[in-house]
């Protein structure tokens, strides 16, 4: 039985909304809860790409709702997470990640529980593994929307009289994230470029396969011990980006790709980021299973097949 599949009683039958289904982690959380028969709803600008067993969707922009939504779990994925666009982009970035979060709980009545995905992004760099109540370092909008966002649900579940589960997620990868993430960069770069070109390789980041976030969160919503509190995402481990550059060229076997290391520095990102993954641990049965070797390899078929298409 896999992971998931354990959860299947737990979701059966139930309502579950997924806003933002049409990206990474949402799609693959949508198939993930469809697949265990959960009647899923997602909310969306965008449709998924794939077609879902048991879920319907529904076009609309979070900021404009004109209708209520009943459901037994909301899980509020849809978000502006790139943080280099979020500089580019504040304006949009607030509408998006605050308002479009208010007016998302001002048009859902939620039976169980709210789960809302923050970032890693809102602590202090450290070379030390990050707990949940480790120092703020709120220096980039992204950060700091996401952090607004956090104090919303908090306030909107209080008074809805409903629970929330707040996860921080460090840096999830898998198959068919958009190529401006790490992971997809470099594989986009060696079968376009047979070349790798770095900003900073030294920078040191916490990876975790989408399988085991998935696994992560689906048990997260459904846990009582996990009620009205926040958890990290991640790891547990950190990997400089060189060598994720190189990981990558090991899983492709292309073996006369070079790296280029720039070695810039890059405004409002830290050089460090783990997770201290006690708190996940120690709450619901859960810890990572695919390793950066396995989920590289993965990511690169997945390249390999749609090239071949």
């Amino acid at each position: 039985m896999s992971e998931l599949e354990s959860l299947r009683s737990e979701f059966e039958g139930t309502q579950v909304i997924i806003t933002g289904a049409s990206g990474f982690i949402g799609l693959h959380l949508a198939q993930a809860l469809s697949a265990l028969d959960a009647k899923v709803l997602i909310i969306d600008r965008a449709q998924p790409s794939d077609q879902l067993p048991h879920a319907e969707f529904e076009w609309a922009d979070l900021r404009h709702l004109d209708k209520t939504y009943e459901t037994d779990y909301l899980i509020h994925l849809a978000a502006i997470t790139n943080a280099g666009y979020a500089e580019r982009f504040p304006l949009d970035t607030y509408e998006v990640n605050v308002l479009g979060t208010v007016n998302l709980l001002n048009h859902v009545n939620v039976k169980r529980r709210v789960l809302f995905p923050s970032t890693a992004l809102m602590y202090k760099e450290s070379s030390e593994p990050l707990a949940e109540d480790a120092e703020a370092g709120l220096e980039s909008t992204y950060a700091q929307s996401k952090f607004i966002g956090e104090q919303v649900v908090k306030f909107a579940c209080e008074r809805m009289k409903v629970d929330y589960t707040i996860v921080r997620f460090f840096n999830i990868y898998g198959p068919g994230q958009l190529p401006m993430y790490i992971v997809p960069q470099v594989f986009r770069q060696i079968l376009e470029d047979r070349r790798i070109v770095l900003r900073n390789g030294s920078v040191l980041r916490d990876l975790l396969y989408v399988d085991d976030c998935l696994d992560a969160v689906a048990k997260l919503v459904v846990s009582p011990a996990a009620e009205n509190s926040t958890f990290n995402i991640g790891s547990g481990e950190t990997v400089s980006i060189h060598d994720i550059a190189q990981g990558a060229i090991d899983a492709s076997d292309e073996h006369e790709v070079e790296i280029t290391d720039l070695q810039q520095g890059i405004q409002y990102s830290p050089t460090s980021i783990m997770a201290d993954t006690t708190k996940v641990r120690s709450t619901i049965d859960w810890s990572p299973q695919v390793k950066l070797e396995e989920g590289l390899r993965r990511v690169w078929e997945t390249h390999l097949n749609a090239k071949s298409r």
